[in-house]
Parts: structure tokens; sequence; C-alpha cells
């Protein structure tokens, strides 16, 4: 008896922290961390992984067995948490690949073994149709709340405090991506169980009219928010999942039940007309504006998407280049055609979608394992379908669930076609494939051969080698071994204090890195290098923070410098020893901070980037200074060869020490990736002009003058820089380009150690290619 009781209350422990977990997945958010959305979301999801390993290897030892509910998604899911594991081994940004970019958790390994374990939790905890219909119901109270404040946002109503949702595409998932794919997954659950609902045939039945009415009201609310926030793939994803639960469905059309479909479907479809169609003539359409003003994702394209993770898993075709590495990737192998669109100075962080980015993180084998899962529910989502037709109760509640379930997990799959999925759409999407898993293996009759056999055999011959089996049902083991359940019980508790402890300890160093930011948007710089230390000796592995008390650490110097630079009042300037000396520690740390960061994160364009420009800047206090920073840009080049960017820093850092000729050929190189690059033209006009070739400065200005919108003050600059050139006269001192501009404490009377350089890394020069060139080798 006591072992039913405490069954029950732990039974009642996973209700209720599965409750706040997706609570918190759909609602959290603050602004105590660095990344707002992501941030709290993953550790309410590390909160429920780690209560509910406890919870069920408790349940194991209580009840002296291991019982393991087997579906057809075990073995890949597995599969893909080794291949994640073994990614990140062999990673070249090892922290990267456990943590994540950027203070971004999705992705990482942390979050893919969270996922993963998640969903063998979540199908283990579960045990009566009773508790899968309480999730649905669940998901359709959260999703109506959000539907609601993405609306109200939308249409510039705000009711949070003014750090929130003061602009229009707020939503609590953190993306109108996230919030309208997790509407559309929910959208065939509600069609089915009105479609295939009872008809109301008596006045006992007419209250059923009520419940079809919500759930009108419902997939109204969710078309909706879908039509005015969503993108492309949540537009395919929502109209998929519609049609699909019509066709599983077959409605009658001499029933009522289809008008709550139809209305709903008809309203979304008269908004989407409203919103993208202009209106005719002089006719006002707010709805028009307000939909070509709404702020909507920019996605990479699906070509250059597939030619970067393609060329990634050329070069590392087993277990790709990491989790979180897309980034790296994507400066690395991008095209050069890329280089002409409208987002070519955009590096983006995700591919088009889930399988190009396992391709190229993961590797063959991480792909293979996410095509296995999804063809394997697929195939067990259409037996589902097919079989429910020939049932002697179609209008089965159970039966309803089922198909619905199928259609949505459906539907999350032609999310994962479409888009990247973020950390919510992993969580919905999982519940939904778990649900259908739970509810197939509790159901009676035909659908019980969706597992019949399904890796039975080697999953015995695996557990007999440990111990006996007796099987009560065919896709459930139960495993009897006397230590089993205790040992599961301390592995479980370890593993949860060890997430627990280290994740507390990374989420306070967090913590301290959001209140730097805050203290630098208050221009409090000693409060802002305090946090940073605090964050950066909680968590001393991630390379935003180094990166960031290393421009901390320059901007004080630099701050103090400036206050007391010499003036005309007093040429001598006010700079005491304590202060050189403090600068010089300064700038010595931003330095060692900065080289931290390159080691951290071997293959952040960003971190070297940053270190070439903090070695420029200290040029006049530390010899060698500028051999370092074209050093750093040359690596911040082998990892993005192909941005004109970059050429354009290393050809301002030439400029600057009047190398004309080595200007001019990187600031011919940034013409050359990018042909339309106006600035790169201005640059080379100005470089030639002070060499001395004026004829030639004046073609490139002529260049940069048709390449400027003729009404902007950069045209204005451009045509007085020109008229300068063909009057043939000399400026007075040497104008230096935009890129080569420094500020900083560079005039101190310091002396800062950068060492020896030991080999510079200078990338070779650009042609004009004519097709995507193959990358230029790691230094």
């Amino acid at each position: 008896m006591t072992k039913n009781v405490l069954s029950v209350y732990l039974e009642l422990i996973f209700k209720v922290v599965l409750a706040v977990m997706l609570a918190g997945v759909f609602f959290l958010f603050t602004n105590l961390t660095t990344e707002a959305f992501d941030t709290p979301k993953y550790l309410a999801l590390l909160g429920f992984v780690g209560i509910t390993l406890v919870v069920l290897t408790l349940k194991f030892t209580v009840e002296d067995k291991v019982v393991l509910l087997r579906t057809p998604l075990d073995l890949p899911l597995l599969l893909l948490l080794a291949v994640v594991v073994i990614s990140t081994i062999f990673s070249s940004s090892p922290f990267i690949s456990l943590l994540g970019h950027q203070g971004k958790i999705n992705g990482s390994l942390v979050a893919l073994v969270s996922y993963i374990l998640f969903y063998f939790l979540y199908v283990n905890n579960l045990k009566s149709f009773k508790e899968v219909r309480l999730v649905i119901n669940l998901l359709f109270g959260a999703g109506a709340i959000l539907s609601l404040v993405t609306i109200l946002s939308y249409f510039g109503i705000n009711f949070l405090p003014a750090d929130w949702n003061q602009t229009v595409n707020f939503t609590p998932t953190g993306s109108s991506f996230s919030t309208t794919a997790i509407l559309a997954m929910l959208l065939p659950l509600l069609a089915v169980e009105i479609l295939t609902g009872k008809t109301v045939a008596t006045l006992s039945e007419i209250p059923r009219l009520g419940i079809y009415f919500i759930y009108g009201l419902l997939l109204a609310l969710f078309g909706i928010t879908i039509v005015l926030t969503g993108g492309v793939a949540s537009f395919v994803a929502g109209l998929s999942a519609l049609g699909l639960a019509i066709l599983a469905s077959k409605p009658n059309l001499k029933q009522i039940n289809w008008i709550f479909v139809a209305v709903p479907t008809a309203l979304a479809i008269l908004l989407a007309v409203l919103s993208f169609i202009p209106p005719v003539g002089g006719a006002q359409n707010p709805l028009y504006e307000r939909a070509k003003n709404f702020p909507r994702e920019v996605q990479l394209d699906f070509l250059t998407s597939w030619k970067v993770s393609v060329s990634a898993f050329r070069d590392h075709p087993f277990w790709g280049t990491g989790p979180s590495t897309h980034l790296f990737n994507f400066t690395l192998y991008k095209p050069i055609e890329f280089n002409n669109s409208t987002f070519w100075n955009i590096r983006f962080e995700q591919s088009f979608n889930e399988y190009l980015q396992v391709l190229g993180t993961l590797g063959g084998i991480g792909l293979l394992a996410l095509i296995s899962v999804t063809l394997l529910f697929i195939g067990a989502a259409w037996k589902t379908i097919r079989l429910d037709k020939t049932l002697e109760q179609p209008q089965n509640p159970v039966n309803r669930l089922s198909i619905g379930l199928a259609i949505s997990g459906l539907t999350f799959i032609i999310i994962l076609i479409f888009h990247t999925a973020t950390l919510p759409v992993w969580v919905v999407g999982l519940t939904i494939l778990g649900s259908f898993m739970v509810v197939n293996f509790l159901r009676e009759g035909p659908a019980r051969s969706l597992f019949g056999g399904f890796g039975e055999n080697i999953g015995q011959n695996i557990l007999r080698v440990a111990a006996n089996i007796s099987s009560t049902r065919s896709s459930e083991e139960v495993v009897r071994i006397n230590a089993l359940p205790g040992v599961l019980l301390v592995i479980g508790l370890a593993l949860t204090l060890f997430a627990f402890f280290y994740g507390g300890k990374f989420a306070v160093a967090d913590y301290y890195h959001r209140q730097a930011i805050l203290a630098i948007g208050r221009n409090d710089g000693l409060a802002a290098y305090n946090a940073f230390v605090e964050a950066e000796n909680r968590n001393p592995y991630n390379d935003l923070y180094r990166i960031n008390i290393a421009q901390t650490n320059f901007a004080l110097a630099n701050a103090i410098a400036t206050a007391k630079a010499p003036t005309p009042e007093n040429p001598q300037g006010t700079l005491t020893d304590e202060d050189r000396q403090n600068i010089q520690v300064l700038l010595q740390q931003a330095i060692n901070e900065g080289r931290t960061a390159v080691t951290l994160s071997p293959r952040s364009v960003a971190n070297w980037e940053v270190l070439a420009t903090l070695y420029r800047q200290i040029a006049g206090v530390a010899e060698n200074a500028l051999l370092f920073s074209l050093d750093s840009y040359g690596r911040a080049i082998f990892q993005d060869p192909l941005n004109p960017l970059l050429r354009l820093g290393v050809g301002g850092t030439y400029y600057a020490v009047q190398n004309y000729d080595l200007a001019i050929r990187f600031f011919t190189d940034a013409i050359n990736l990018k042909p339309d690059f106006a600035n790169a033209y201005y640059n080379l006009s100005v470089a030639m002009r002070d060499k001395g070739d004026l004829v030639n400065a004046q073609a490139a200005a002529e260049r940069m003058l048709s390449l400027l919108e003729a009404d902007s003050d950069d045209y204005r600059v451009g045509t007085d820089y020109l008229n300068d050139l063909k009057n043939r006269i000399s400026p007075p001192s040497p104008q230096q380009p935009p890129a080569a501009e420094t500020q900083g404490a560079l005039e101190a009377d310091v002396n800062v150690e950068v060492g020896q350089p030991q080999e510079i890394a200078t990338p070779s020069a650009v042609k004009r290619p004519n097709a995507t060139p193959e990358p230029t080798p790691q230094p």
C-alpha cells in the first residue's frame, strides 16, 4: 500500500513539473540573462529533465523493477545522442559546441542531450489516455494565451513594461517563427477533433456544440496569428496541417461540424488577402501597411545553405564540425555570389532547415539518425491514419486523438524541412511525437501492429546479457536485476546534481554578464568591468565574456587617456604616473583576454576581428602591434575568405602606415569580392590619390558615385571629393579613408608588451572569380 501511495505522489510530481516546464517554454523570459528568451527556457527544460529523471529512477526503486517503454524512435535518437557527443569531442571549437554560441544554447550539446532525454522521460512517465489528453489541453490553453499576446503586440497594444513588448513582433516564445510554428502543430489536433466528432442529434447533445465552438474559436485564433506574424515555413506548415486534417477526417458536409473549421479557415484566408495583396487604386488598407512594415525574420536561402552544408560535409563527412558551429561553416564555405545578395553583410547562425544544419554540424551519421527518426514516424503516422479508416468506431475519442497527433507530428517534420527548430519548437514537437507513441502503445486493436517486432530481437538480446527479461507487452521491457533500480537512482541523482550545479553556476555567470551590459548602457565602466570579471570567474569557457571584457578594458584605458589628454590650455595634459600604469595594465588585459577568446573559439571571425582592432588601436604604445593586427586580420580572413569588409580593414591598416601599394591591393580585393561595394571604391580612390595616381583615383571615384543614391548624404560627399580630384587640388593633409580610422589611447606614455609575431597570416590576392572558390586552408 505504501508503494502505491508513493507511486501516486511521484506521478503527481511528474505532472506538476511537466506543466511548469511547458509554461516556462511558452512564456518564460527575463532581462536577467544575456539571451532573454533562450536561457530561461532552457533552465526550465533542464529542471524538468533533472527532476523527472530522479522521479523515474526513484519509482523504479520503489517498485523494485525497471519498466521501459520501447518506441520506433529509440534507436535513431540514441544514435543521434552518440553522434552529438562524439562530434563535440572532435569539434575545432569544443566549448562552443558544448554550451552554444553567443549565449544561445539551442543547438549545443547540452541542449540536444536535454531534448533527447526529455523525449525518453516523457514517454516513460505517461500512463494513460487521460494524461495525454491533459497535456494536449495544456498546449491548447498555452497556445491561446500565446496567440492573444502576439496579436496584441502586432497591433501595438502594449501591456508589459517598456523593456519588453514595445515592438510589434514581440512574442513570449522569443520569435515569430517559434510562436507560429507551435500554433501550426496544434491546428490538426483541433481540426480533427471537430471534423470527426459526434454529430448533435438530440437536445442532450447540444452542449457538444459549445465544445466545437471553443475549438473553432481556437482554430481561428491560431490561424489569424499565423497569417499576421508567420513566415513561409509557418504558412506551409499551417496549410499542410489543415489540409491533412481535412483529408484524413473526410468531413460529411451534411453535418454541422465542418462549419467550425470552414469559418476560421475563411477568416484566415480573408486576412491573408487583405494583408498581402496591395489595395486597388487609392484605397486605404491599414492591414496591408501593417503587414508590409512588420519586421519578419531573415532566413538564409536554400541554395546558399546547401553549398555551405555540403562543403562542410565534404571536409567532415562522419561527425560534422560540431554542434552550434553552423556560423563558422557559413563564414568559411559561403559562395561568392552571396555577396551580391541583400543580406551580404549578415553572418547567419542557422541554416535554411534542420536537415542541412545537421548535415554540416553533425555529419552524415547525424543526418542518417535524423532521417531515420523522420521516416519511422512518417511510417507510423501513415499506418495510424490508414488503420483508423477501417475502425468500427471512427468517432472514438482515442482514435481522434491518435489521428490528430499523427498529423501534428507530420506538421513538425514539415517545419523541420522549411526551417531550423528553436528550443520551444523542439520541446512542443517532441511532446507531440512522444504523445503519439504513448497513445498508440496504449491502444488496443490493429494499431498495436505499429510497434510489433520493431527492435524486439535486438533489444531482448542486449538486455538478456545482463538479466532475465519478462515482456508483459510487445513494446514494454521489464528488467529485473536486484541492484539495478538502486544503481539507476544513484546515477540519476548524480547526473541531476552535476547538471544543476554547473547549470546554476553558468546561469549566475550569465546574470553578471547581463549586469555588465546594463552597466555599459548606463556608461558605468567600472561596474561593467567588475561584473564581467564575476561572469568570467564563474564561466571561464565562454569566449563572449572574454571578448567583451577585452573591449571594456580598452574602453576604460581610452577613457582615462582621453580625459587627461593635452589641451590648448594645458599642453602637457594631466596624465599621472599612476594613470599611465593603469592604462598599461588595462591594455595588457585587453590583449590577453582577446587572445584567450580566439583560443577558446579559434573559428570565430568576430573574435579575430576584435583582436585585430585592439592591436591596431594600441599601435602607438605597443611595438609590433600593427604586425599582430595584420596577423589577426589574416586569420579572420582564413575563416571568412570571401568577406569584403575584412579586406577593407586590412587595407585601412596598411593605409594608416602609408603603405599605399598593399592598401590598394586589399581595397581591390574587397571590390573583386563585391563589385558594387561603394565604400571600397572610395577607399581605393583615396589610396590611389595619395600614391599620386590621380587618373585611376578619379575613375574609382566615378564608379563609387554610380553606386550611390543621388539624394543621399554620401553622394554629396562623394561629389565634393570627385570635384577635388578633377581640379587636381591636393588636400592639406593626408585624408584617411574610413577603413583606416582608429581611435584610442595611442599617445599615452606607456608600453604594452605584445611579444614578437612568429609569422604573419597573409591571405593571397583575390581575382574576379566566376564560381565559388575552394575554401582557403586554415593557418
